[in-house]
């Protein structure tokens, strides 16, 4: 090869490494590829969460949701009481008004009070427990199935007379019957009232804020009154197993409130008492 051609093949050759290399650096500047984008994955559905059934039941414990509460409204700390008949329970140291125009009657111990057509009436007994009564006055007014509220303390009447009440529900055949009962503690006392859903529900209550002590009653000529007036509300929130010891107590404590010597002899109404609290009106 001559010179002429050495030099020609040279600058060929550089030639084409130069075309080569330009090549190469712009295909080293293309902009990146941006990779294709997944789905993004959903989030699963929170299942519901169940919810709880709201109790509509009454506050109180023990108390029914088929029980009308009314007797505390209606004879609490009440003064107006009805004018009508008087009703009298043999034994007892207070007595009623029944409303006028309802017949009387007698159901065994039970004096009876009624509206027309039995839609409304009134029992009362002599009695220093309610609850041990409630079933025989049920049974005087021709009532079953009786469910009672837990009983509560109130005022009754003019006299502003310590007591016990409750509202309750029975039924008579198929007809469901409203009811209540009132117990003075120290007037030996009880009267329970039943109403059918258009009965007069405001002359039972009438009467039960009528309850006065007797003109001619044993009196409290010992001065023990309170004491065993306490022992009486004792009796209906006592636990089961005391209950029974303040009721014997409360009863024995009226026995001697006509006794003007009946303070001296409290030592034998705290003796039953045993274990139970004696309250400071009993000492």
């Amino acid at each position: 090869m001559n010179v002429r051609h050495g030099i020609f093949f040279v600058a060929a050759t550089a030639a084409l490494v130069s075309v080569a290399g330009c090549g190469n650096k712009d295909d080293d500047e293309l902009p990146p590829v941006a990779p294709t984008p997944q789905p993004t994955a959903l989030a699963p559905t929170p299942a519901p969460t169940p919810t709880t059934p709201v109790d509509m039941k009454p506050e109180g414990a023990g108390t029914s949701s088929k029980i009308e509460a009314r007797v505390r409204s209606e004879v609490d700390g009440r003064e107006d009481g009805i004018t009508g008949s008087p009703l009298a329970a043999a034994g007892a140291r207070a007595t009623l008004q029944a409303p006028t125009g309802w017949t009387s009657s007698k159901s065994g111990e039970f004096s009876i009070a009624a509206a027309a057509g039995n839609k409304a009436q009134i029992a009362a007994a002599a009695s220093d427990s309610a609850t041990a009564k409630l079933p025989a006055a049920a049974s005087a007014l021709g009532l079953t199935n009786c469910e009672w509220n837990p009983g509560e303390s109130l005022s009754i009447g003019k006299g502003k007379l310590a007591g016990s009440a409750a509202d309750g529900v029975c039924t008579r055949g198929t007809v469901q019957v409203r009811t209540a009962y009132v117990q003075p503690a120290a007037e030996g006392l009880l009267v329970v009232g039943a109403w059918e859903p258009d009965g007069d529900s405001a002359g039972v209550f009438g009467s039960m804020r009528s309850i006065t002590k007797s003109a001619g009653g044993t009196g409290d000529a010992s001065g023990i009154g309170a004491c065993c007036s306490a022992l009486a509300q004792n009796a209906n929130s006592a636990p089961p197993e005391q209950k029974g010891l303040y009721l014997g107590a409360a009863a024995m404590c009226n026995s001697l409130k006509a006794n003007p010597q009946g303070r001296a002899a409290l030592a034998q109404v705290r003796a039953m008492l045993a274990s139970a609290n004696v309250p400071s009106s009993c000492r």
